[in-house]
């Protein structure tokens, strides 16, 4: 069995690491929060065939000072660097996956470095029973499918499944033994509830992130934006349970606007914490919405709500592209480019009227947060993206339009490594909304703090 060395500091991705890496590739894991950690135990057991890694652990570049240890004393051990612009190949021993929650990417590579291929998958499912790390497993009250434990090459069963699993896992972990077992048919299962587990837990995070630091707070909600656009459609049971996240999410992206009086300062939390487009994308517009929803008469704390609700799931089929390809921003650069085949560039043409599908299911779905998914590109059907903004929009709507065209203009001025302000970009908002009840909504912007 190949041996892997997971650093991370997230308690999130390590359960989501360990758990998928032992499932999938049946590589055993050896996890450490800290480079220092990490150099130590390699030197003293220097038998692993993977490094994986965050970029940034405890907010120091990780994989410099992994990169650093390998040099100086010519560690051969292939390493990989969660958390970078794009998925590439830095030289023969040393690659990127771009996304912390990209999964599948991750699995990817380390599976072509480990030399597992599709066989060999096929083996491990016929296999009778199939080990899983204890830690994972903790914080499930009760059994997902049977679970058993080893001796001596004889496995025992010890919580059936539904049973209560909390003190048996207690018992196989006081015994020394690091590992539990299911049979090989049950593993995606396995999976399947440890994911709710972590929307629980996620959910939980967020609900309790009052008094947290706005760099924390900026750290949960990425969490749990990443979270569910890679794992949306994963099941039907975590695409129900999701809406959790979102309600969570969209109270405390209110409040993190609240704390910072400037764009800048949510900017930066965001640059610290390394945050993905489709997120950066969304708090900018939160911040921008909130501005003006303060500023025009019909105004409301319940409207900033449901609108930052809307933002959580408003671009939710466009994450797997960003995923697969991060050198790309803003929807029209997608479907203009030569990347994406027909059926991608499809998603792009129609994704707000499938994200609004998706919302509609959801009971605790604030009322109208469908229609206004729907109409996030001022096409009423949710197709396509409009060229001329009708003027039979709710108000509500227009607001969630402008914010999402500040933020193109806005990132893309920073991009540019330019200096965004506001009078450069209002003239460019009522240059492309032209209609009198859409520039007055601009016209508040006029004093927004930048």
């Amino acid at each position: 069995m190949s041996k892997t060395l997971v650093v991370c500091d997230n308690e999130f991705l390590s359960i989501l690491y360990v758990m998928n890496l032992e499932v999938y590739l049946a590589t055993s894991i050896e996890l450490v929060a800290t480079t220092e950690a990490a150099i130590a135990i390699h030197k003293h057991k220097k038998d692993f065939d993977l490094i994986i890694s965050l970029d940034t652990i405890n907010k120091k570049d990780a994989f410099k000072e992994l990169n650093e240890y390998r040099s100086g004393y010519g560690v051969k051990t292939p390493l990989i660097k969660v958390g970078h612009d794009s998925d590439t190949e830095i030289d023969a021993k040393t690659f990127t996956v771009s996304s912390r929650y990209n999964i599948q990417s991750l699995l990817k590579r380390s599976a072509s470095i480990l030399g597992v291929t599709a066989k060999q998958m096929a083996e491990m499912q016929m296999s009778a029973y199939y080990p899983i790390s204890i830690t994972p497993m903790e914080g499930l009250t009760k059994a997902p499918c049977n679970i058993y434990s080893e001796n001596n090459g004889s496995h025992k069963l010890i919580a059936a499944s539904t049973e209560s699993l909390e003190e048996s896992l207690k018992t196989v972990k006081a015994s020394g033994a690091e590992k539990i077992f299911v049979k090989s048919t049950d593993r995606l299962v396995v999976v399947n509830n440890v994911s709710l587990l972590l929307i629980e837990r996620i959910t939980l995070a967020l609900k309790n992130s009052e008094g947290a630091s706005t760099d924390k707070k900026v750290e949960m909600l990425n969490d749990g934006f990443e979270f569910a656009m890679a794992n949306l459609f994963t099941s039907e049971e975590i695409k129900a349970e999701m809406v959790s996240i979102a309600s969570a999410s969209a109270k405390v992206m209110g409040d993190v606007v609240k704390d910072n009086a400037q764009l800048k300062g949510l900017l930066a939390s965001m640059m610290n914490n390394k945050s993905g487009y489709i997120f950066t994308h969304s708090m900018i517009a939160s911040y921008v919405a909130n501005h003006i929803i303060k500023n025009v008469t019909w105004g409301g704390d319940g409207q900033t709500d449901k609108i930052n609700f809307v933002l959580f799931f408003h671009d939710i089929y466009m994450a797997p592209l960003y995923m697969k390809y991060p050198q790309l921003k803003f929807e029209k650069a997608l479907l203009e480019s030569k990347l994406l085949n027909e059926k991608e560039k499809d998603i792009v043409m129609n994704h707000a009227k499938l994200a609004a599908e998706l919302v509609v299911t959801y009971k605790r779905c604030p009322m109208g947060a469908d229609v206004l998914i729907k109409h996030h590109h001022g096409m009423k059907k949710g197709s396509g993206f409009a060229n001329k903004y009708p003027e039979d929009l709710s108000p509500l709507s227009k607001v969630l339009l402008i914010a999402e065209g500040f933020v193109e203009q806005f990132i893309m001025m920073t991009d540019a490594k330019q200096r965004p302000e506001m009078k450069l970009i209002i003239p460019k908002l009522v240059e492309e909304f032209v209609s009198p009840s859409y520039v007055k909504i601009i016209q508040t912007l006029v004093n927004m703090p930048l």
